[in-house]
Protein backbone atom coordinates (compact mmCIF):
# COMPACT_ATOMS: atom_id res chain seq x y z
CA UNK A 1 0.00 0.00 0.00
CA UNK A 2 1.23 3.49 -0.87
CA UNK A 3 -0.26 6.42 1.07
CA UNK A 4 0.25 10.00 -0.14
CA UNK A 5 -0.60 13.23 1.65
CA UNK A 6 0.21 16.86 1.25
CA UNK A 7 -0.66 20.50 0.73
CA UNK A 8 -1.23 22.52 -2.45
CA UNK A 9 -1.69 26.22 -3.10
CA UNK A 10 -2.49 27.82 -6.48
CA UNK A 11 -2.54 31.52 -7.38
CA UNK A 12 -5.28 32.78 -9.73
CA UNK A 13 -7.11 29.46 -10.04
CA UNK A 14 -9.99 29.77 -12.55
CA UNK A 15 -13.36 28.00 -12.62
CA UNK A 16 -14.95 28.82 -16.00
CA UNK A 17 -18.20 27.01 -15.20
CA UNK A 18 -19.01 29.05 -12.07
CA UNK A 19 -17.07 32.18 -13.04
CA UNK A 20 -15.03 32.23 -9.83
CA UNK A 21 -11.33 33.06 -9.77
CA UNK A 22 -8.93 33.39 -6.86
CA UNK A 23 -6.28 31.76 -4.71
CA UNK A 24 -6.88 28.09 -3.95
CA UNK A 25 -5.63 26.00 -1.02
CA UNK A 26 -6.01 22.22 -0.86
CA UNK A 27 -5.29 20.55 2.47
CA UNK A 28 -4.79 17.73 2.78
CA UNK A 29 -4.41 16.18 -0.64
CA UNK A 30 -4.77 12.41 -0.24
CA UNK A 31 -3.94 9.38 -2.37
CA UNK A 32 -4.03 5.65 -1.67
CA UNK A 33 -2.68 3.00 -4.07
CA UNK A 34 -3.12 -0.70 -3.31
CA UNK A 35 -1.24 -3.43 -5.13
CA UNK A 36 -3.77 -6.23 -5.72
CA UNK A 37 -1.46 -8.48 -7.74
CA UNK A 38 2.03 -8.42 -9.23
CA UNK A 39 0.73 -6.45 -12.23
CA UNK A 40 -2.29 -4.47 -10.95
CA UNK A 41 -2.82 -1.49 -8.67
CA UNK A 42 -6.01 0.20 -7.47
CA UNK A 43 -5.86 3.97 -6.93
CA UNK A 44 -7.97 6.49 -5.01
CA UNK A 45 -7.08 10.20 -5.05
CA UNK A 46 -8.86 13.24 -3.68
CA UNK A 47 -8.87 15.73 -0.84
CA UNK A 48 -10.90 16.72 2.20
CA UNK A 49 -10.83 20.51 2.00
CA UNK A 50 -10.48 23.00 -0.85
CA UNK A 51 -10.78 26.71 -0.06
CA UNK A 52 -10.89 29.47 -2.66
CA UNK A 53 -10.26 33.08 -1.65
CA UNK A 54 -12.36 34.80 -4.32
CA UNK A 55 -10.71 37.66 -6.21
CA UNK A 56 -13.05 37.89 -9.22
CA UNK A 57 -16.53 36.79 -10.26
CA UNK A 58 -17.91 36.46 -13.77
CA UNK A 59 -21.68 36.82 -13.63
CA UNK A 60 -21.92 35.73 -17.28
CA UNK A 61 -20.44 32.25 -16.54
CA UNK A 62 -22.81 29.37 -17.44
CA UNK A 63 -23.62 28.26 -13.88
CA UNK A 64 -23.03 31.54 -12.03
CA UNK A 65 -26.73 31.68 -11.22
CA UNK A 66 -26.49 28.45 -9.18
CA UNK A 67 -23.86 29.81 -6.81
CA UNK A 68 -24.65 30.00 -3.11
CA UNK A 69 -21.53 31.95 -2.14
CA UNK A 70 -22.39 35.32 -0.59
CA UNK A 71 -18.96 36.04 0.90
CA UNK A 72 -15.39 36.40 -0.36
CA UNK A 73 -14.49 32.72 -0.03
CA UNK A 74 -15.93 29.29 -0.69
CA UNK A 75 -14.92 25.74 0.22
CA UNK A 76 -15.76 22.15 -0.64
CA UNK A 77 -14.26 18.67 -0.80
CA UNK A 78 -12.12 17.75 -3.79
CA UNK A 79 -13.38 15.52 -6.59
CA UNK A 80 -12.36 11.90 -5.98
CA UNK A 81 -10.66 9.90 -8.73
CA UNK A 82 -10.91 6.10 -8.69
CA UNK A 83 -8.68 4.17 -11.06
CA UNK A 84 -6.79 1.01 -11.92
CA UNK A 85 -3.27 0.68 -13.31
CA UNK A 86 -2.08 -2.49 -15.08
CA UNK A 87 1.42 -3.47 -16.15
CA UNK A 88 1.42 -4.92 -19.65
CA UNK A 89 5.17 -5.38 -20.25
CA UNK A 90 8.04 -5.24 -17.75
CA UNK A 91 11.04 -3.03 -18.42
CA UNK A 92 13.98 -4.63 -20.20
CA UNK A 93 17.42 -3.40 -21.22
CA UNK A 94 16.20 -2.86 -24.77
CA UNK A 95 12.69 -1.53 -24.12
CA UNK A 96 10.65 0.51 -21.65
CA UNK A 97 7.93 -0.85 -19.43
CA UNK A 98 4.38 -0.41 -20.71
CA UNK A 99 1.11 -0.21 -18.84
CA UNK A 100 -2.51 0.89 -19.07
CA UNK A 101 -4.52 3.08 -16.70
CA UNK A 102 -8.21 3.91 -16.58
CA UNK A 103 -9.93 6.16 -14.06
CA UNK A 104 -13.22 7.88 -13.26
CA UNK A 105 -13.54 11.33 -11.66
CA UNK A 106 -16.57 11.61 -9.38
CA UNK A 107 -18.62 14.83 -8.95
CA UNK A 108 -17.99 15.33 -5.23
CA UNK A 109 -17.44 19.12 -5.43
CA UNK A 110 -20.80 20.79 -6.08
CA UNK A 111 -21.78 23.62 -8.39
CA UNK A 112 -23.44 25.55 -5.54
CA UNK A 113 -20.01 26.18 -4.00
CA UNK A 114 -18.48 26.96 -7.39
CA UNK A 115 -15.58 24.50 -7.14
CA UNK A 116 -16.96 21.66 -9.24
CA UNK A 117 -18.92 21.21 -12.48
CA UNK A 118 -21.00 18.27 -11.13
CA UNK A 119 -19.90 16.00 -13.99
CA UNK A 120 -18.54 12.45 -14.04
CA UNK A 121 -15.50 12.09 -16.32
CA UNK A 122 -13.60 9.07 -17.64
CA UNK A 123 -9.92 8.73 -18.58
CA UNK A 124 -7.82 6.00 -20.21
CA UNK A 125 -4.15 6.16 -21.12
CA UNK A 126 -1.14 4.10 -22.16
CA UNK A 127 1.89 4.38 -19.88
CA UNK A 128 5.61 3.94 -20.60
CA UNK A 129 8.69 4.18 -18.36
CA UNK A 130 12.43 3.64 -18.80
CA UNK A 131 15.40 3.98 -16.47
CA UNK A 132 18.91 4.62 -17.75
CA UNK A 133 21.63 4.94 -15.11
CA UNK A 134 20.41 7.73 -12.76
CA UNK A 135 17.69 9.07 -15.08
CA UNK A 136 14.11 7.82 -15.23
CA UNK A 137 11.67 8.94 -17.95
CA UNK A 138 7.92 8.34 -17.66
CA UNK A 139 5.22 9.24 -20.18
CA UNK A 140 1.51 8.71 -20.74
CA UNK A 141 -0.85 9.39 -23.63
CA UNK A 142 -4.56 8.76 -23.81
CA UNK A 143 -8.06 10.18 -23.95
CA UNK A 144 -10.62 11.64 -21.62
CA UNK A 145 -14.40 11.94 -21.86
CA UNK A 146 -15.51 15.12 -20.08
CA UNK A 147 -19.16 15.89 -19.48
CA UNK A 148 -20.66 19.27 -20.35
CA UNK A 149 -21.76 20.90 -17.09
CA UNK A 150 -24.32 23.03 -18.95
CA UNK A 151 -25.97 20.21 -20.91
CA UNK A 152 -25.97 16.63 -19.62
CA UNK A 153 -26.45 15.16 -23.11
CA UNK A 154 -23.11 16.51 -24.43
CA UNK A 155 -19.47 15.66 -23.88
CA UNK A 156 -16.02 16.75 -25.02
CA UNK A 157 -13.39 14.13 -25.89
CA UNK A 158 -9.93 15.40 -24.99
CA UNK A 159 -6.38 14.17 -25.54
CA UNK A 160 -4.54 13.69 -22.24
CA UNK A 161 -0.76 13.63 -21.99
CA UNK A 162 2.09 13.70 -19.51
CA UNK A 163 5.84 13.26 -19.30
CA UNK A 164 8.38 13.48 -16.49
CA UNK A 165 12.13 13.20 -16.07
CA UNK A 166 13.74 12.35 -12.71
CA UNK A 167 17.49 12.71 -12.19
CA UNK A 168 18.95 11.11 -9.06
CA UNK A 169 21.99 12.82 -7.51
CA UNK A 170 22.35 10.51 -4.52
CA UNK A 171 20.63 7.32 -3.42
CA UNK A 172 18.08 9.51 -1.60
CA UNK A 173 17.71 12.81 -3.51
CA UNK A 174 16.52 13.56 -7.03
CA UNK A 175 15.29 16.46 -9.14
CA UNK A 176 12.08 16.07 -11.15
CA UNK A 177 10.50 17.95 -14.05
CA UNK A 178 7.01 17.19 -15.33
CA UNK A 179 4.50 18.45 -17.86
CA UNK A 180 0.92 17.22 -18.11
CA UNK A 181 -2.45 18.36 -19.35
CA UNK A 182 -5.20 17.87 -21.88
CA UNK A 183 -6.08 19.18 -25.33
CA UNK A 184 -9.68 19.72 -26.43
CA UNK A 185 -10.47 17.93 -29.70
CA UNK A 186 -13.84 19.59 -30.24
CA UNK A 187 -14.18 21.73 -33.35
CA UNK A 188 -14.81 25.27 -32.19
CA UNK A 189 -14.86 26.46 -28.59
CA UNK A 190 -14.71 23.80 -25.88
CA UNK A 191 -17.61 23.46 -23.47
CA UNK A 192 -17.00 25.33 -20.16
CA UNK A 193 -14.87 23.20 -17.87
CA UNK A 194 -13.45 21.07 -20.71
CA UNK A 195 -10.95 23.58 -22.05
CA UNK A 196 -7.37 22.79 -23.02
CA UNK A 197 -5.23 22.81 -19.86
CA UNK A 198 -1.58 22.20 -18.97
CA UNK A 199 0.90 22.49 -16.08
CA UNK A 200 4.69 22.48 -15.85
CA UNK A 201 6.12 21.24 -12.53
CA UNK A 202 9.68 21.55 -11.26
CA UNK A 203 10.69 20.08 -7.93
CA UNK A 204 12.62 17.56 -5.90
CA UNK A 205 12.21 14.37 -3.88
CA UNK A 206 14.05 13.01 -0.87
CA UNK A 207 13.63 9.41 0.28
CA UNK A 208 14.43 8.08 3.73
CA UNK A 209 13.60 4.44 4.40
CA UNK A 210 9.93 3.92 3.47
CA UNK A 211 9.02 7.64 3.38
CA UNK A 212 9.56 10.02 0.48
CA UNK A 213 9.20 13.79 0.82
CA UNK A 214 8.58 16.01 -2.20
CA UNK A 215 8.11 19.66 -3.06
CA UNK A 216 7.51 21.45 -6.35
CA UNK A 217 6.46 24.68 -8.00
CA UNK A 218 4.12 24.57 -10.98
CA UNK A 219 3.23 27.00 -13.73
CA UNK A 220 0.11 27.19 -15.90
CA UNK A 221 0.55 26.72 -19.64
CA UNK A 222 -2.80 28.15 -20.79
CA UNK A 223 -4.89 31.23 -19.84
CA UNK A 224 -7.33 28.96 -17.97
CA UNK A 225 -4.65 27.51 -15.68
CA UNK A 226 -3.39 29.03 -12.41
CA UNK A 227 -0.42 31.32 -13.00
CA UNK A 228 1.73 29.63 -10.33
CA UNK A 229 1.38 27.16 -7.50
CA UNK A 230 3.33 25.14 -4.93
CA UNK A 231 2.98 21.65 -3.49
CA UNK A 232 4.41 19.87 -0.46
CA UNK A 233 3.87 16.22 0.26
CA UNK A 234 5.01 12.83 1.45
CA UNK A 235 4.64 9.22 0.32
CA UNK A 236 4.72 6.19 2.61
CA UNK A 237 4.92 2.62 1.29
CA UNK A 238 4.36 -0.44 3.47
CA UNK A 239 3.53 -4.12 3.22
CA UNK A 240 -0.08 -4.53 4.34
CA UNK A 241 -0.87 -8.08 3.24
CA UNK A 242 0.44 -10.93 1.13
CA UNK A 243 -1.06 -11.56 -2.30
CA UNK A 244 -2.24 -15.19 -2.59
Amino acid sequence: IMVEGGFESAYEQKYPVSGLQGNLVKVPTVGVSIGVSSIAEMQLDGGFYNRLAIRQRDSAAPLAGLLDVPGTSTSDVDNAVIGMKLRILSERATRPAFGFRFATKLPNAGSANGLGPDTTDFFASVLAAKTKDSVRVVANLGMGILGDATNGSRQNDVLIYGASVARAFTDRAELVGEVNGRVSTRAGKAFPGTETRGLLRLGGRYTRNAIRFDTAAYFGLTPDDPSIGVTLGFTYVFQAFDIP
